[in-house]
């Protein structure tokens, strides 16, 4: 997790430059997260989604807009968050009776109307005062301005002075003015009429908000597709990531920066959870890493917090909403979730000493931080460096084959420089952190009781997120490989296709891989006798899928020819999420 907890330090520093809001705070996400744009593209709004798809797949469109929508349980991290939803939480505190009286006294209304109006409803003679002591001071601010302008285009020492002079005038003048304003200009009175009057104002807007709130709610959750559809709606800005470059920022880190950028983190502990910053090892093949990421705004038409944090709310449930200082399960909705922090096209540039045979070594998981990396060496034809790409398939992420691995994956001392047996802090229940670096799936709740009191070993930690290119003893394959040589091109004009995406996933044993084709559409590997899924996937090719047997060591070589069709494939990996803390809703 090291240079991955530096990455998310990098963004978080550019993020606090660009926003004024102390309420919000960025949050890493520390388990493998990743959304393909085909799932993005089912939470836009129902006019902004493709008719083909509009009737498609609404409990996936559910389940995105359900894990979107989970409600931070620390100030340390997001994940997502079973036991508290926002949809759930919202819905609860919104609908809550309100058993508000405004203390609404119409005798007193009614003396206030007196002090401010005529029987006329012409403006009382206070009120004129009151009025003509606030026209001065406007024009008074205008003089200001005026005078200040001028200091500018003075030249002497005699202009300076006569300028102060006049300045002290001015501000002898306010002062003046603030007395008068509250002795002759009925100042007290007026502003206490205007505030038992504007009080029943704001009891309005509250109770409209309210209302609306309930109604939109309401008609969210009434039965029927296009409303349940709505529900999980979420407006994206910008609204066009997923089809250009709109909003995204490339981003170069070297060594040398991630190194300084962990340190900051550690000093910055209170930021991460402590299971994060605690694996500090050296991550030696990595020269440097490149990536595209964006911040994505979250809107949803069924929330508003007006009606929640006006003082005319009143919350007498047992759960508290916030406290507006800490966030965990102890709240209903201490913050909720309303940037995310998405990433693509990661690449780890990498030591040049490393050669192809150690990358696509087949006992090894390449990591970095939670995001599998594909065991394939490229290199980049214009500056010749080395490097190795996040896997991207959704499916092969999720796949038996990468848990099975990563279960049995087993690191020697030898992997871990001068090890350190040092005793973690026993976690809180509610943060379940034996989700890092799984694939992504629907989480059950954690369970109070089924902390493990027995101490953490930071060396067991580091197997979650093993150190490039070290082989890990994974499971017994011997040297019983068939080579399998794939050729991909275009079915109509028969030329090869570069770049296509190619996933094996053994059906009948745990093997998987994650390739891609050179620029003659070539590729070979080598695989285990067994039987295999292939999956092959290209931007404006429909996708492919075929089964494959390998029943013995002859060379196999296989044709796949990929039909043109108008495909957009790409996938985002969520590296963290800005949520907003509620401010204190009291009882």
């Amino acid at each position: 997790m090291k240079y991955y907890a530096a990455l998310f330090q990098k963004i978080k520093d550019y993020y606090k430059t660009q926003t004024t809001n102390d309420l919000e705070i960025p949050l890493i996400c520390p388990s493998l997260r990743v959304y393909e744009e085909s799932e993005m593209k089912l939470l836009l709004p129902q006019m902004l989604i493709e008719e083909k798809l509009k009737g498609e797949a609404l409990l996936k469109k559910q389940d995105i807009s359900f894990q979107l929508n989970s409600i931070p349980s620390s100030d340390k991290y997001w994940d997502i968050n079973p036991s508290n939803t926002l949809f759930d939480a919202y819905s609860k505190i919104i609908n809550t009776e309100q058993s508000i009286t405004i203390e609404e006294n119409q005798l007193e209304i009614e003396d206030a109307k007196k002090i401010l109006y005529d029987a006329k409803e012409k403006p009382t003679k206070e009120k004129k005062a009151y009025d003509k002591y606030i026209n001065l001071f406007d024009n008074l601010i205008s003089e200001w301005e005026e005078h200040v302008l001028k200091f500018n285009n003075l030249t002497t020492d005699d202009e300076k002075q006569v300028w102060l002079e006049k300045l002290n005038i001015i501000l002898l003048k306010k002062e003046k003015l603030i007395i008068d304003h509250k002795l002759l200009g009925y100042k007290d009175s007026i502003e206490k009429a205007m505030k038992v009057i504007n009080k029943t104002d704001g009891f309005d807007v509250f109770l409209s908000n309210l209302i609306n709130s309930r109604n939109i709610m309401e008609n969210s959750k009434k039965t029927g597709l296009q409303s349940l559809e709505s529900y999980h709606d979420i407006n994206f800005v910008p609204y066009d990531f997923m089809s250009n470059d709109n909003g995204w920022t490339k981003l170069l880190m070297d060594k040398k920066e991630l190194d300084e950028l962990y340190e900051k983190v550690k000093l910055e502990k209170n930021d991460f959870p402590e299971e994060i910053i605690s694996i500090d090892y050296d991550e030696k093949n990595i020269l440097g890493i490149e990536l595209e990421f964006s911040i994505i705004n979250m809107q949803r038409n069924w929330f508003n917090l007006s009606p929640i944090i006006s003082s005319f709310f009143k919350w007498t449930e047992v759960k508290s909403i916030s406290d507006g200082q800490t966030i965990s399960n102890e709240f209903l909705l201490p913050a909720f979730s309303k940037k995310m922090i998405l990433m693509k096209n990661l690449k780890i540039n990498i030591d040049p000493s490393i050669n192809s045979e150690q990358v696509s070594n087949i006992n090894q998981l390449i990591h970095f931080g939670p995001i599998i990396m594909k065991n394939q060496l490229f290199v980049n034809s214009q500056s010749n460096v080395k490097f190795v790409k996040a896997i991207k398939n959704k499916e092969t992420l999720k796949s038996n084959n990468i848990n099975y691995y990563r279960t049995k994956a087993n690191i020697s001392d030898a992997t871990i420089s001068k090890p350190v047996t040092r005793t973690a802090p026993i976690p809180k229940p509610t943060a379940d952190f034996s989700r890092i670096a799984r694939p992504i799936t629907r989480v059950t709740p954690v369970k109070p009781g089924a902390i493990n009191p027995k101490p953490i070993i930071m060396a067991s930690a580091i197997k979650l997120n093993p150190i490039l290119f070290q082989p890990a003893t994974v499971l017994a394959i011997n040297n019983n490989l068939t080579t399998i040589v794939v050729n991909i091109k275009d079915a109509v004009t028969k030329e090869a296709v570069y770049k296509s995406e190619i996933s094996i996933i053994g059906t009948n044993n745990s093997y998987f891989k994650e390739i891609e084709s050179d620029k003659e559409g070539t590729i070979d590997f080598k695989l285990p006798i067994g039987n295999y899924k292939i999956k092959i996937v290209k931007n404006g090719y429909s996708i492919l899928e075929q089964e494959l047997k390998v029943e013995n060591k002859n060379t196999i070589t296989k044709e796949y020819s990929l039909s043109p069709e108008s495909v957009n494939y790409d996938s985002y990996f969520l590296i963290g999420m800005i949520c907003e803390k509620l401010p204190k809703i009291p009882k």
